[in-house]
């Protein structure tokens, strides 16, 4: 084991100091952000400050004497991450004001009105809307963001039937709420999985706790980790249909999903049975992975194929006048530091790098899943794939290292959960 393994191992792994890591980090963010009463005044900071001491305490207090641990925990997560997203989504209801909202849920806020009117969200000049008058880009010059909407079309339309019954009601629409309602099914999950309650604890620490992920301001992550970890539930409970299915609506929302659905069809590739039951789980299987993208995705496409392409692909990747700037934590931003590149607004192709580094790992990876399949191995060969191919593009913001972070985290209690509840050498009969 590697020095770096083990010092993750026994920090990230461990309650202990997994709480203590992530959840001083999340009150020294959350103290930033909201308690120092820049943004929400001293009153409501304070309060909040308060509430998450007390719930951290609380969930010390319980993981010291070895009682309802899962439970404080949880009380925990609810005072420092659920309140904070209550707060300011209370503060736009009453003062209009979207205040601390990351301008993708604003944007897709604005996509769900489209769509509801019936025009196409992709390939939209967005300064048109309100957006330009959200505060990131007042007083400054237009940016390119503003001109694309870079999201899958899941994201938006899950948020359709909550917009149209809020409107029904009267009632003012913030797309957090949807985000709020997938974090409780993550959450659910992970208090489900048939496994020791260290190992669930760990890994509702890294999905909550991490202040990089700025759950209440809104950055969309939890809507393919939640359908990612209830594929992982499914999964642990024997019911590999229903695992596949969410990992292929993972990778329906975010395409960083996609390093994950050739380790699960390889996992889960019949072998055993008369040919023509083979091919028909197989159909099943690749129906649940790739179904999904395809109905979400497919109408869009029709609709307008190069606007699509150019909002989802083209303009990420770089490959078009005003593309995304380089920034964040990636190879490109190295190259940039060291003048190889001459612009953050350059084109390079990260592409054909990201598919040099990640390719042969995963090609490695999936030898390995077809002799042994597993879903620790599905989601550590999942992630380090991921990693690499997003190391070496040409931007990573900071909550895709708190993607990343919990990926690892899974991946890692997934190893360590005990072979009864795993089933890591037969994931084939159940399938059956």
């Amino acid at each position: 084991m590697t020095t770096v393994a083990r010092l993750f191992s026994r920090t990230l792994l461990r309650p202990g100091p997994s709480l203590l890591l992530l959840g001083t980090a999340i009150l020294a963010s959350n103290w930033v952000w909201y308690g120092s009463g820049i943004f929400l005044g001293q009153p409501v900071g304070l309060a909040l400050t308060i509430a998450g001491l007390l719930g951290f305490g609380y969930a010390a207090y319980s993981l010291v004497r070895g009682r309802h641990q899962l439970r404080a925990f949880s009380i925990f997560i609810v005072a420092a991450v659920l309140l904070p997203a209550l707060t300011l989504i209370a503060l736009r209801s009453t003062t209009g004001m979207p205040l601390l909202m990351h301008d993708g849920a604003y944007q897709t806020e604005e996509a769900i009105k489209l769509v509801v009117a019936g025009h196409d969200p992709y390939g939209v000049d967005y300064s048109q809307t309100s957006m330009r008058l959200w505060h990131w880009y007042v007083n400054q010059p237009l940016d390119s963001s503003l001109f694309h909407y870079v999201y899958s079309p899941l994201t938006f339309l899950l948020g359709v039937p909550f917009f149209v019954i809020a409107r029904l009601l009267a009632i003012p629409f913030d797309f957090r709420i949807v985000l709020i309602l997938a974090a409780l099914a993550a959450g659910g999950g992970l208090l489900r999985l048939p496994w020791p309650w260290d190992l669930r604890y760990v890994a509702l620490a890294a999905l909550f706790l991490d202040p990089f992920f700025y759950f209440p301001q809104g950055r969309n992550d939890i809507l393919f980790l939640a359908p990612l970890t209830l594929g992982v539930l499914a999964w642990a409970r024997g019911k590999p249909r229903l695992a596949a299915l969410g990992f292929g609506v993972a990778f329906a929302f975010k395409p960083f999903a996609l390093f994950f659905l050739p380790c699960v069809a390889i996992a889960l590739w019949p072998r055993s049975g008369p040919v023509l039951d083979r091919g028909r789980r197989l159909a099943i299987l690749a129906a649940a992975l790739l179904a999904p993208a395809a109905l979400t995705m497919g109408p869009f496409l029709l609709w307008n194929a190069p606007v699509y392409w150019t909002d989802t692909v083209s303009f990420v990747a770089g490959t078009l006048p005003g593309a995304y700037r380089i920034q964040g934590y990636s190879l490109a931003s190295l190259l940039l530091a060291l003048h190889v590149i001459p612009s953050a607004d350059a084109r390079f192709p990260f592409g054909i790098v990201q598919a040099a580094v990640a390719v042969p790992v995963l090609a490695i990876g999936l030898r390995r899943i077809w002799r042994a399949p597993s879903l620790g191995a599905v989601l550590s060969v999942g992630t380090l794939a991921l990693t690499l191919s997003l190391l070496a593009g040409r931007f990573v913001n900071d909550n895709y290292l708190a993607d990343l972070l919990y990926l690892a985290v899974l991946a890692g209690v997934a190893r360590q959960a005990s072979a009864a509840t795993i089933a890591p050498s037969r994931p084939m009969p159940a399938a059956a």
